[in-house]
């Protein structure tokens, strides 16, 4: 199973790639990576309908260069961070935010083995 975290393949390798920079990168650097290390023959307009598609979902922000004209595009949260906002959502829209539709559903039709039921009780204290 592919752990893309509600992201394409694409979505995620940029998410990847800014998470890793811990720095804002512009445009140019980004689509370098894309084709030396990705082998992506993109035209300007595919990157930045991604780029921008990243914005509308919060997930990265552009700002104008502090050396440069040019925007640069930043992670507006850490890898951790969406994904536990991802596995939020997924719950609330999943199992209608109910942590015991949820278990049940990780359960399915077994029991809990003594140790997940010991962390579990962990959890709840």
């Amino acid at each position: 199973m592919k752990k893309n975290y509600g992201l394409t393949n694409t979505e995620l390798q940029i998410m990847e790639l800014l998470w890793a920079a811990k720095r804002p990168m512009t445009f140019r650097e980004i689509m370098e990576v894309a084709r030396k290390e990705w082998k992506k023959e993109w035209k300007v307009q595919t990157l930045n309908t991604f780029l921008n598609g990243l914005q509308k979902m919060k997930l990265i922000q552009a700002e104008r260069g502090t050396s440069s004209p040019y925007n640069e595009y930043r992670a507006l949260c850490t890898k951790e961070q969406h994904i536990h906002q991802w596995t939020k959502e997924m719950v609330e829209v999943c199992y209608d935010n109910s942590f015991s539709r949820l278990v049940s559903a990780f359960i399915g039709d077994g029991r809990l083995s003594k140790e997940d039921a010991e962390e579990l009780s962990k959890l709840l204290k």
